[in-house]
């Protein structure tokens, strides 16, 4: 299945449109969205401030590649399954 499949969403800062993360409709149930923050490129995760303000844990920050929905691969997994939902990979815009 294609991430462009999942009605994938940009999650941006309102000043600056700054790329924070990504949510799409769970490739399981297709009834709710995952949404996961990036990690920004030459930057430790501890001092983006967007995120470590919305997510305590650095535990739930994604390293990103690519541009666009065809080419994004994110790193590691995507792990909604305490939740009963999907847990797998986005590699090369492919929901794995």
């Amino acid at each position: 299945m294609k991430l462009t499949e999942l009605d994938p969403r940009w999650l941006a800062l309102e000043s600056g449109g700054l790329r924070v993360g990504l949510s799409f409709e769970c490739p399981h149930c297709r009834s709710c969205r995952l949404a996961v923050l990036f990690h920004h490129a030459g930057r430790d995760a501890l001092d983006d401030s967007y995120i470590h303000a919305h997510s305590p844990s650095t535990d739930h920050i994604w390293g990103i590649t690519g541009d666009n929905f065809e080419s994004l691969s994110l790193s590691p997994s995507v792990d909604a399954s305490k939740s009963g939902h999907w847990h797998g990979f986005v590699t090369n815009g492919e929901i794995r």
